[in-house]
């Protein structure tokens, strides 16, 4: 009895199954029908704004923080050590070329000189009376009352006094150059940056005594090197919209891992040293067939825009040549009107058979 029963549930269960898909598929195939009979939507009209392309000039420039300096900058000491007598100068007072800056102490070398003057004078007396002792023997020996051992004697004798003379005369020669690193001036035309040492400081060679920057300034910035962002000799600098120099100089060393360059300035720039300044470097300069950047379709394979012919739209492909933030140069150029919209919008142009242009405002 079991097993007939069981029998029975599993024939109606298929049999219940067969006739639910015997109703399915009809209804599926009636919405096929319903919906192969409805007419096809039509393709709604637009107005699209359009431009025309212009020829234009279009400049890329890349931004950067750049450091003021000066084009010289040294730290001046002396070479003999000696006391601060006198500093002629204060800090961010402009100096010329041979300008006093600071005297050190002479009064040693002064007395080593004057002691040496002496010395020379008694070595010259000496020189003297021994030249007037050969040439006494010089007589004798021609007359037979000397002989030539004799001779020869006093004249090294003169040739030694004279070689003693020349030695003091360049010994004292020497402690007058020495004079001159007392006296410390301005090497180039600048301004005083700092003075480290004052009146009655001790000067040791490896001390400085005060900073001198030239009065000639240049921009130092660091960039990274990229195929897309070249900076190059002689690309033009410009700070707020305003050229001020160009591109001087590509160190070959770099700072934190970046590469360095040098601008040289052809504005003055009212700054204090070290100052910051935003500069922009043009990268690239280029002119050509330009439209907004919201003309260009942006596909995988390619970029586009929407040429306006015959009462519709078609795509035209085009390489861009280069761009700013509101243009690009393109190629080749459109010998009509482009349309004007977003991506999304151009993207679907193609498909409208009733277009109504509206010509946007020039920008």
């Amino acid at each position: 009895m079991v097993s007939l029963k069981k029998i029975v549930v599993t024939v109606v269960v298929v049999v219940l199954v067969v006739l639910l898909g015997i109703k399915g598929k009809s209804l599926l195939d009636n919405t096929k029908d319903q919906i192969a009979n409805e007419p096809l939507p039509a393709v709604e009209s637009v107005s699209v704004r359009v431009v025309e392309p212009k020829i234009r000039e279009i400049e890329n420039r890349a931004s950067f923080l750049a450091q003021l300096k000066a084009q010289r900058s040294i730290k001046l000491s002396t070479k003999l050590a000696g006391f601060v007598q006198k500093v002629y100068v204060d800090e961010a007072q402009v100096v010329r070329r041979g300008d006093i800056l600071v005297k050190i102490d002479q009064t040693d070398i002064l007395s080593s000189i004057a002691e040496l003057k002496e010395v020379i004078k008694q070595q010259k007396s000496d020189e003297a009376l021994t030249r007037s002792v050969h040439n006494s023997n010089i007589e004798l020996y021609k007359i037979g009352g000397l002989a030539k051992e004799r001779l020869d004697q006093s004249k090294l004798a003169l040739q030694a006094k004279k070689m003693v003379v020349k030695n003091s005369q360049q010994k004292l020669l020497n402690l007058k150059h020495q004079l001159s690193y007392l006296k410390i001036t301005a090497p180039f035309d600048g301004v005083i940056d700092t003075i480290f040492l004052h009146e009655g400081d001790l000067a040791v060679a490896s001390k400085p005594i005060l900073s001198l920057s030239s009065m000639d300034l240049k921009l130092i910035f660091s960039y990274a090197k990229t195929k897309e962002q070249k900076i190059l000799k002689d690309q033009e600098v410009y700070s707020l919209d305003e050229k001020i120099g160009y591109i001087k100089t590509l160190y070959n060393s770099s700072k934190n891992g970046l590469s360095v360059a040098e601008v040289k300035l052809i504005e003055e720039i009212d700054l204090p040293l070290e100052s910051q300044l935003n500069i922009e470097v043009l990268t690239k300069k280029q002119s050509g067939c330009a439209v907004a950047n919201d003309t260009i379709l942006h596909k995988k394979d390619a970029t586009f825009v929407m040429v306006y012919k015959d009462g519709y739209f078609e795509p035209l492909k085009v390489e861009i040549k280069i761009k700013d933030q509101k243009s690009a140069i393109i190629s080749p150029c459109p010998s009509s009107v482009v349309a004007k919209e977003s991506e999304v919008n151009l993207a679907k142009l193609p498909a409208y058979k009733s277009v109504k242009i509206i010509k946007a405002e020039d920008e």
